[in-house]
Formats: C-alpha cells, structure tokens, sequence
C-alpha cells in the first residue's frame, strides 16, 4: 500500500490527469509505440512486450481496485454462488463508480464454512464488510487509469473507468476532459463498442445531444452485432447498453420505427434483456434517454 501511494504521489500531476497538484512535473511519459511493431506481433519478442505490458497494466487494475475498496481483495461471483443465492456485495448507490459483479476474496462470516479458522482469516486480512460499501476517493486512482492507457492502449477497461472517475465532475471542464480521454481511446481501439457507448453517453446525459449521440451507438450496434459471437465480456456488457440508448434516442427524437428496429434486434441478441422488451412495445418508463442514467450498465 505504501509503494501504491508513493505511485500516486509521483504521478499525481499527469497529463490529462492534472488534479492540481501545484508545482509537480510528471517524470512519466507516455511511451512512443515502434511504428513497427504491429508488423512483427507474431515474433516472440513482440508477443513477450505486449503480454508484459498487458500483465502491469492489469496489476495496476487490481491495485486501484484495493485502494477503493480500503484494501480488501474482490473477486466474481460464479456462476453457481448466483444460482446458490449468494448476495453480490454491492457498493452503495451514491458511491458507486461502475456496477460491481464481486464479493470479498475472504468469505464472509455467512458464507463462511471453516467457523474459528474463518474468524482468524479475517482477523489478520484486509476485511469488512462490503454490502453497501462506500468507495475511497476515485479522485486519487487517476494517474494509475493514465499509467494503464500508456501501458497498453488496448486496455479498454482503463480508458472508460478513467473517464467515467473524471465525468464525475458534472460541470463543462470534467465532461471535457472525460472526452478527451475517450477520444484518445477511440483513436487507439477505434471498434471499441464500449469506448463508443461511452462518449454517445456523456453526448446524451450531459450535452442532451441525442441526434449526435445516435450516429456513434449506430456504429457501435453494427460493430458489436458484426462480432456476436466473438466479442470479449465487456464489450458484449456495452453492446446490450448501446441498444438500450439508441432505442431511447430513437423513442426521443420521434422516431418509432427506427426504436422497434433497435429494439427487435437487440431482444434477439439479449433474449434475457428486461428493458428492450417494453422499448419494443412502446411501454418502457416515461424516463427520457438524458435522464435514465440508471440504464446504464457501469453507471455512476
């Protein structure tokens, strides 16, 4: 924890990051990529570079995940603890940053078969309670997102989570610099379904831009729907939040037909999906597309 914090120290004026920090200069700069590298991924040293590269930018995940959650280890529930009915411990709404799908490493003492030796474990471990948990500053964590984004550009997780810390500053300058964060990670990943849904986002909720907004989420359908059956977790997450938005767009501006063509194809690939059903049918909440941001999948 205290090599975390020294990180945050150091690097606590970067960039796009600058959290007023007075006088720090960053000692950090972003690496420049060998133009090319891309042409030689297939040899043993790219292959070595870019799995190193992945591999600190995914510690650095793990490390600003501690330092949100006081230092206690997280990990998914599976499959079977949900068909078991174990609780995710959840974060409270008002401190959430993106939705959680974790409960702690350490079992809870409801969930805990081993009695005494259980009791010991979280004695002597990082533990608490997380049901309704609050969240350590994400404010502090914004130099570890930019570290991750320089470390691999590919790192999608980075440049979303990034910008939805910043997007929380509601005024012109947060929602600024969290596009210009996004547009930087579209610049790097340019068929990121969830890096799309995210700028379509904020055009939507803070820019009440939803004609703008729609052309990025009709890209991001037809990337994502393209990729069905191969697109990683995250971005199918997204994929199912982009038919939500471009639906309500389409349901705001006026546009029906088009709502029921998002919403028809967006069942087919969701069959389990609770909201596009009642977009279908034209019955969904009377909440407009810039204000429902509880649809949101990883919302604030």
């Amino acid at each position: 924890m205290k090599a975390h914090l020294l990180l945050i120290s150091v690097l606590g004026g970067a960039g796009a990051f600058s959290l007023n920090a007075g006088n720090v200069t960053p000692i950090v700069n972003p690496p420049v990529r060998v133009s090319g590298l891309d042409a030689h991924d297939g040899s043993a040293a790219a292959s070595l570079l870019g799995q190193f590269r992945t591999n600190i930018s995914a510690w650095l995940w793990v490390h600003t995940d501690l330092y949100l959650h006081n230092g206690v280890h997280m990990r998914p529930i599976t499959d079977a603890e949900r068909k078991a009915g174990i609780q995710i411990e959840g974060p409270r709404a008002d401190s959430v940053i993106y939705k959680e799908v974790s409960i702690t490493l350490v079992p809870s003492p409801e969930r805990d078969y081993r009695g005494i030796v259980g009791d010991v474990d979280r004695a002597v471990n990082a533990w608490k309670p997380m049901k309704n948990h609050t969240h350590n500053d994400p404010m502090q964590t914004l130099p570890l997102f930019r570290l991750m984004t320089w470390l691999d550009p590919q790192f999608i997780d980075g440049w979303t989570t990034g910008a939805s810390v910043l997007a929380r500053d509601r005024s012109p300058a947060g929602t600024a610099k969290a596009m210009k964060l996004l547009n930087e990670g579209l610049a790097q990943n340019p068929d990121s379904v969830d890096i799309l849904t995210e700028i379509a986002y904020l055009d939507i909720t803070r820019k009440n831009d939803l004609n703008g907004a729609i052309p990025l989420l009709e890209h991001a359908r037809e990337l994502g729907f393209s990729h069905l059956g191969t697109i990683a977790d995250n971005e199918r997450d997204a994929l199912e939040n982009t038919y939500h938005w471009l639906a309500l767009c389409y349901r705001d501006t006026n546009r029906p037909l088009d709502e029921r063509r998002v919403a028809a194809q967006g069942i087919g690939a969701f069959p389990d999906d609770k909201v596009l059903p009642h977009l279908l049918a034209g019955t969904a909440p009377g909440d407009s597309a810039k204000e429902a941001d509880s649809m949101r999948v990883g919302g604030e």
